[in-house]
């Protein structure tokens, strides 16, 4: 077990290996990667070959894992503790995850329907009110968690 006592006799966890960005990035690469190919079905893809897809998710999924790395050390800024997945504290995943919710709407605003963007399929749901759409946002609900979790998994072992 990757324990070390303290002076009260309490285990903490340590951190391990390689910065937590770098796993959150490779997590978040591959596991986003099978996000955007499974959720073909609600964007439209036109005329578009098998390999211009794939190519597309493969480019869509290295965006995906820029904003899991940037909303991590978004999250980190004035952690006394580094890194801060190893307590795994609310208050810093959530800023996690807000972070990545902001950019990937942002995103999601300014690329739909735009000449170097993409178009939703008419099976998209739609975040109410807006023109947003509701895969997206479950996706950066679900795939950084993963990822994050993954991550803290490599550095600090199992739970």
């Amino acid at each position: 077990m990757n324990l070390h006592q303290t002076s009260y006799g309490e285990g903490r966890r340590i951190w391990r290996g390689a910065h937590p960005v770098l796993w959150v990035a490779i997590f978040g690469a591959l596991i986003a990667f099978a996000w955007e190919m499974l959720q073909l079905p609600f964007y439209g893809t036109g005329e578009l070959s098998p390999a211009e897809v794939a190519y597309r998710c493969g480019l869509a999924s290295f965006g995906d894992s820029g904003i899991m790395v940037a909303s991590y050390l978004g999250a980190s800024l004035g952690n006394g503790r580094t890194p801060w997945i190893v307590e795994w504290p609310i208050s810093r995943f959530l800023v996690y995850l807000g972070i990545g919710l902001a950019i990937t709407s942002i995103v999601e605003i300014l690329a739909v329907g735009a000449d170097w963007g993409w178009t939703y399929s008419s099976v998209m749901p739609l975040v109410p009110g807006t023109n947003i759409g509701l895969v997206p946002i479950i996706m950066w609900i679900i795939v950084p968690s993963a990822s994050l979790w993954l991550a803290r998994r490599i550095g600090v072992g199992p739970s």
